[in-house]
């Protein structure tokens, strides 16, 4: 930035004294012309004073506090409704994706990668396509009002419906758009937001048109598409659509409609999150998000030619200034920069020298010449560790100890004591004998045998003798269903005991 203001400014001072535009030999005598140095000089301390005072100020438009090029041009006023726009296409820089940004004079900035250039050379929407259901004669209305409607490899070759749509041209997919709908044996595929709105309409009234009178929830109200932003960070845009329904009363053969509050669902055509537009509310986030592509967008020509003129005239309005005269009635416009571009060595500044510093570190003065260079600071590397001083004395022992000289310790004579001895380990039987040799007496206990009879109760009415031997019967023939049933009862008893110990 620096050196393009001061290149702009430096023609018009050429030619005024009857140079050429990007004259060489004159930029090299330019130095010792009083007229040229004036200027350049009035220009640098107009933009070193907005420098200071935005470092002094802050502002929304400064990085972590620290004013950039950003800053001083929305000193310089030279905003669009309040707001500095950069757009870059195609045309302009081949093999940059093309992205709209732009940041407003409180630092929210918002930055929008525009959809890919999918070319489609001819269409021709299906003819005569028979209506199956109202789902598919959605697809059908949408052809008919001008969308694109391709059939997907889920078309299959019995499916005559389907296959009334063109295929999708070599190479190119549902995905090769920012816009689609998902899955299914056709697709509507969009290159902008309308596309999705459109489509979304579309929807509904055919839906609509084809539900009863009367029906509750019919007819849906349409109202828009729009971009959701997440509420976490990280996650990722969605596209969703607003809409309200219909509620129906009867009242005695009279009906009766009212429609509820707009809802917000997903919408039918779904959206790529990569194109939705990105929101900060500050520059240092936006810039902490930024591609290199998206900082490699360039400043069109008219506002490289507002932020010269604006510094030029400002600089001519301090008494002090002595160079060459502004003029209101000839302001720098673009066809100046134009010119300044016809040097080949001249390329314009991009979004990321708007995000630099005007100077250079440790300094708050902005250099202006043809030739100058601001410094970047580069990172600063990490130091390599620094070795440690070692404490322990016995170095021959420890190499890696840094010393000036080896120092070797004398413990004096080896006073030959022999190795300790170890007493036998004991295997694995003597080391459980102990547990295994605990209450011998339970060894040899057995279980005592145990028999027991069905008790039979008797008893003598009008002297006959009666005996009751009926539940004994029943007992034995359902011995082991009781069993078992006792065996659960016992299990249970003995974990209620276990868990209560």
């Amino acid at each position: 930035m620096n050196r393009a203001v001061a290149g702009i400014v430096a023609n018009r001072i050429a030619v005024a004294e009857g140079a050429a535009a990007n004259d060489a030999v004159w930029l090299a005598k330019a130095a010792n012309d009083p007229i040229y140095s004036a200027t350049m000089a009035g220009i640098s301390r107009q933009m070193t004073g907005l420098n200071i005072a935005s470092a002094i100020a802050g502002g929304a438009l400064a990085i972590a506090g620290a004013p950039v090029w950003m800053t001083i041009a929305a000193s310089l006023a030279i905003t669009t409704l309040g707001a500095l726009y950069f757009a870059n296409t195609a045309a302009v820089s081949p093999g940059v994706p093309t992205a709209n940004v732009k940041i407003t004079a409180d630092g929210k900035v918002s930055i929008q990668n525009a959809a890919p250039n999918t070319n489609i050379s001819s269409y021709a929407p299906p003819a005569n396509v028979p209506s199956t259901s109202p789902f598919n004669d959605a697809y059908v209305n949408a052809a008919s009002a001008g969308m694109l409607v391709f059939k997907t490899a889920q078309c299959y070759a019995t499916d005559s419906w389907c296959n009334l749509f063109p295929a999708f041209p070599a190479g190119i997919t549902a995905s090769s758009f920012p816009f689609y709908t998902a899955g299914g044996s056709v697709v509507v595929v969009g290159k902008q937001l309308s596309d999705a709105d459109k489509f979304n309409g579309i929807w509904v009234s055919t839906i609509n048109a084809a539900t009863p009178p009367h029906t509750d929830g019919f007819p849906v109200i349409y109202l828009g598409a729009a971009w959701q932003q997440p509420s976490v960070p990280g996650q990722q845009a969605r596209l969703v659509q607003s809409s309200m329904s219909t509620h129906w009363t009867n009242n005695n053969g009279v009906w009766t409609s009212t429609t509820t509050a707009p809802v917000v669902n997903a919408s039918n055509m779904l959206g790529d999150p990569r194109y939705a537009p990105q929101t900060f509310n500050n520059l240092s986030d936006a810039v902490a998000n930024m591609t290199d592509d998206t900082l490699k967008i360039p400043l069109s020509a008219d506002q490289l030619a507002a932020v010269a003129n604006a510094s030029w005239q400002q600089a001519a309005s301090d008494p002090n200034y002595h160079g060459q005269p502004y003029s209101a009635s000839q302001p720098i416009t673009a066809a100046d920069v134009a010119t300044w571009q016809q040097n080949q060595t001249n390329q314009l500044p991009t979004l990321g020298d708007m995000l630099t510093p005007a100077s250079s570190p440790g300094t708050q003065t902005v250099p202006v010449s043809p030739t100058v260079t601001i410094v970047v600071p580069a990172p600063t590397p990490t130091p390599p560790p620094v070795p440690a001083i070692g404490t322990n004395v016995n170095v021959m022992n420890t190499p890696t100890v840094m010393v000036g000289n080896p120092v070797k310790v004398d413990v004096g004579a080896d006073p030959g004591v022999a190795d300790p001895s170890l007493e036998q380990t004991p295997d694995a039987a003597s080391i459980l004998s102990p547990l295994t040799s605990l209450l011998p007496e339970l060894r040899s206990f057995q279980t005592p045998g145990h028999s027991a009879d069905c008790p039979k109760p008797t008893f003598t009415v009008f002297g006959k003798s009666f005996v009751m031997d009926s539940h004994c019967t029943i007992a034995e023939q359902n011995r082991a269903a009781l069993g078992a049933i006792m065996l659960v009862v016992w299990l249970i008893v003995s974990l209620f005991i276990l868990l209560s110990a």
